[in-house]
């Protein structure tokens, strides 16, 4: 079952990148002509449905949670944990709002993919390079102020389990600059998806909790200098629920 769902998968996911290759070549013309934001509004269905397929051609059975008491429209900075390569497709496809990604460098080599993301106004990291990081943060911030939902995952690297790691310090500032509350999300059994360093697809259940957003401006001087903690605690505790 395993080695059919993988050959499933693969087959699928190249058909699926060859037949929206035509709205692909379009929506990179028009915003070469027009700018990337005037396509955004037609790429996001797209990506939409790519997420949610790829996540059921990898057997993920999922669990939506849904705490949040955001508009569906209001733009936030999604602080999600980093467990495995199926979190940005998951998020991609059931986060409940267009948005893009702050993603590690070595995704802008992915062929037609990376094309895809940048559409979507995602930022490839640096994080190698500080005076890149820094340009990276800013125009992150820019983005969310132009209104566009980001997401980060502050923990810098996949953690192959449902072990939460520590959050990169300063990263949750960009919120707060930005002028945008956090939607905290937690994300459990991604990693079970796909095992580090194999190749099959053993499927699995995924959990996925939007927990209730946080807005920096509401919080004390005193909660500000805690917020990492604030946020990280608040995704921990969807990990707790389901122990």
């Amino acid at each position: 079952m395993t080695f059919l769902r993988t050959l499933f998968f693969f087959t699928g996911f190249c058909l699926y990148q060859l037949l929206i290759l035509p709205l692909l070549v379009t929506f990179q013309w028009k915003a070469r002509r027009q700018g990337p934001e005037s396509v955004r509004g037609k790429v996001y269905p797209v990506i939409r449905l790519w997420g949610k397929s790829v996540c059921r051609l990898a057997g993920a059975r999922l669990e939506r949670i849904d705490h949040s008491d955001a508009a569906p429209g209001e733009v936030m900075l999604i602080v999600s944990n980093h467990q495995a390569d199926f979190d940005i497709p998951l998020l991609a496809g059931y986060a409940g709002r267009s948005c893009g990604f702050v993603a590690k460098k070595e995704l802008a080599n992915l062929p037609l993919l990376s094309r895809w993301m940048r559409l979507t106004g995602c930022i490839f990291l640096d994080r190698e390079d500080k005076r890149k990081q820094v340009a990276q943060v800013r125009e992150t911030i820019e983005t969310l102020k132009q209104g566009q939902s980001m997401v980060i995952f502050p923990e810098g690297t996949r953690s192959g389990s449902d072990e939460l790691g520590p959050f990169a310090k300063g990263s949750l500032n960009i919120a707060q600059k930005a002028g945008v509350r956090i939607q905290p999300v937690t994300l459990q059994g991604t990693w079970k998806l796909k095992t580090k360093g194999k190749m099959l697809f053993p499927g699995g259940k995924v959990r996925m909790v939007l927990h209730s957003a946080i807005d920096p401006k509401a919080l004390s001087a005193e909660e500000l200098a805690r917020l990492h903690d604030l946020v990280r605690d608040r995704i921990r505790s969807g990990l707790l629920e389901s122990e």
